[in-house]
């Protein structure tokens, strides 16, 4: 090896990595999906719109046309028209310090006729569920005149800090016997209403398969994440990963979705074993902790070309493995019952939130974390993570209102963390 071979090898030149295959694939479908959503609406087709915490394998396993509120929301944001519809819900008299994680959805349904809606809008739902302390779905239900759903979660009685080890296998244990039974009957109130919607009985062992399904998609996600851990470096963008899982994550329980995890598994894979990385000078890896910053994501992109920061673990991949798997699906309602009874609190609720982020940091092998949005047991897994010797920045803006968005200060901020707090230097240009 000459001299010239050497340093290259020592110190690879930094380039910017080709967009994922799957990326493009799954934007594509997205519109695709979302545009024939509307035709088969028009055509008859039954509709139902609800929050994350909806178990909408119910309407998968009921053939029911389905949209996350939040899903939709992000769409807003991310095409930069949350000021917009936060106007427009400011207007109509709500308050200021509404969430808009949510509510954008319904701002955009509330909105004048000649609004910019994206990709066209939303058609109108026959059924809207979510929960009971969100308003936002319940005031949906009441504008457009139709059924409304609403799920309460009940206390934990026992708190299992190690959550994760338990909640594929043990959850009738980690989750109570209890909590589940109550959940189950608000699930059999939703059932009964899609069967109402649709004129048709569920079929269960259907509802079954469809979990199954849903299993075998989150364990290819569990080898994506095992991919990273492992991985010297990089192979996959955060925001990428992000979309990838939420937007599969909207259709779990299909064979698209099966599909495209698998395309997505298998193109980070190859990565890998190419050693084709996001930052070839990887200095700083960092942990992205709280809601999807939809409005500008690709925000922190930046940061790799300028100190070889990269963002190897999320909420979104990280909890649709350990929150969403359940098995021992033979009575499928009560799987389902399960996950929902826990659904968020293990992202939340001391002491399970803030030990599940640290034993993620250390598997990640973190040096420092990025946290958005801020109460809900944010605070404990900020002390949590720096009792565990993670430095975090708490970061101060809203994930999807973009009155809340200061480049420049927020720039500065992000830099201030990674060169005083975690000692990183600047890249030479």
């Amino acid at each position: 090896m000459n001299e010239t071979q050497a340093s290259a090898q020592a110190k690879p030149a930094r380039q910017d990595i080709s967009q994922l295959a799957v990326t493009k694939s799954l934007r594509a479908y997205q519109r695709s999906w979302f545009n024939g959503l509307k035709e088969r609406v028009a055509a008859g087709a039954p509709f139902a719109i609800g929050a994350a915490t909806t178990p909408h394998e119910i309407f998968e396993a009921l053939d029911i046309e389905f949209v996350a509120d939040v899903w939709y929301s992000a769409v807003v944001s991310a095409r930069r028209q949350s000021s917009f519809y936060s106007d427009i819900l400011t207007r109509r008299g709500f308050h200021e310090g509404l969430s808009r994680y949510s509510a954008l959805t319904l701002a955009t349904v509330i909105a004048d006729d000649d609004a910019d809606r994206p990709w066209g809008g939303l058609p109108k739902a026959g059924l809207v569920t979510g929960n009971v302390h969100d308003r936002s779905g319940q005031v949906l239900a009441e504008h457009w005149g139709v059924p409304y759903v609403g799920f309460e979660v009940p206390a934990f009685r026992t708190l299992y800090p190690n959550w994760w080890d338990m909640s594929h296998y043990a959850w009738e244990e980690l989750d109570g016997s209890e909590r589940i039974d109550f959940m189950v009957g608000q699930i059999e109130k939703l059932i009964a209403a899609s069967e109402e919607l649709t004129g048709r009985k569920l079929d269960r062992d259907r509802l079954r398969e469809i979990l199954d399904r849903v299993n075998a998609q989150e364990e290819l996600f569990e080898d994506v994440r095992g991919l990273i851990r492992t991985a010297s470096k990089l192979p996959a963008r955060l925001d990428e990963v992000m979309g990838q899982v939420m937007g599969i994550q909207w259709h779990r329980g299909t064979q698209w979705a099966l599909d495209q995890a698998t395309a997505f598994r298998d193109e980070v894979r190859d990565r890998v074993d190419r050693a084709d990385w996001v930052c070839p000078d990887e200095r700083v890896r960092l942990m992205y902790v709280g809601a999807g910053l939809w409005q500008q994501l690709d925000f922190f992109a930046s940061f790799e070309r300028s100190y070889g920061a990269t963002f190897v673990r999320s909420n979104y991949l990280s909890f649709a493995i350990d929150g969403y798997q359940r098995y021992g699906t033979s009575d499928p309602v009560r799987a389902l019952a399960s996950r929902y009874v826990s659904f968020n609190r293990q992202m939340h609720t001391p002491p399970m939130a803030g030990a599940w982020a640290a034993w993620e940091a250390k598997t990640h092998n973190i040096q420092g974390a990025v946290q958005i949005e801020a109460g809900r047991g944010m605070k404990f897994i900020t002390r949590t993570l720096e009792e565990a010797g993670i430095p975090v920045l708490q970061f101060p803006v809203d994930p999807v209102n973009a009155k809340t968005w200061d480049e420049e200060r927020l720039r500065g901020i992000m830099t201030d963390f990674l060169e005083n707090r975690l000692g990183a230097k600047r890249l030479a240009a």
